[in-house]
């Protein structure tokens, strides 16, 4: 019993320890304060330079929690409607006015998520000679658009960055080795805390 407590506890340490001192900073360029009340709402498919599909899941997750039935799959909308799989990161007056008319939305929620470094994975341990410094970095751009004004109401930026400093004078297992949070974890949870910051924002 002791043996698998003292697992248990390694693990619950491990877990708790890949947060990795992570620190996430938030840029809302323009509609810091949205209004979630009114309309329906498209979730683009996320684009990543990364393969995961907790990227989609996560952000639908978390604006089901704003938007509640307002909010529209494109997986759902492409069974009646003549929708690609993934609208524009970018789109333009012309593309933005073809999907108000193909979906029938009135606002459309694109999300930009990239790993920038990932030079630790999910650990960092103690360096052989001098002294290294190592990045784990990731950002998620949010952007929505009014599909009636054909304009842009919003753009919010959200960076979450681990950085460790190792020498080789460091001794002992939690100095040797720390554990951190990988760019992926940093992506998918640069996604989740910037829409839950949409929804501290918003106009009630």
């Amino acid at each position: 019993m002791k043996k698998y407590k003292g697992i248990l506890t390694l693990l619950l340490v491990i877990i708790f320890a890949s947060c990795g001192g992570a620190k996430y900073n938030y840029n809302f360029e323009k509609g810091k304060n949205i209004d979630f009340n009114d309309g329906k709402w498209i979730l683009n498919e996320p684009y990543t330079n990364y393969k995961n599909n907790n990227a989609y899941t996560f952000a639908k997750n978390e604006f089901e929690d704003i938007l509640g039935d307002s909010l529209f799959e494109l997986i759902e909308l492409r069974k009646t409607k003549m929708i690609s799989s993934q609208l524009p990161l970018n789109p333009s007056k012309e593309q933005l006015k073809e999907i108000q008319e193909f979906s029938n939305c009135d606002f459309l929620i694109n999300i930009e998520s990239n790993i920038l470094k990932n030079e630790m994975g999910s650990m960092a341990h103690t360096t052989n000679v001098g002294k290294v410094t190592k990045y784990n970095e990731a950002s998620t751009t949010i952007r929505i658009y009014d599909l009636n004004s054909l304009e842009i109401i919003s753009n919010a930026t959200s960076i979450g960055e681990v950085k460790v400093t190792k020498t080789s004078e460091d001794t002992g297992f939690f100095e040797t080795f720390e554990f951190t949070a990988t760019g992926m974890t940093l992506a998918i949870n640069s996604i989740k805390k910037l829409i839950r910051k949409y929804d501290k924002y918003q106009k009630k």
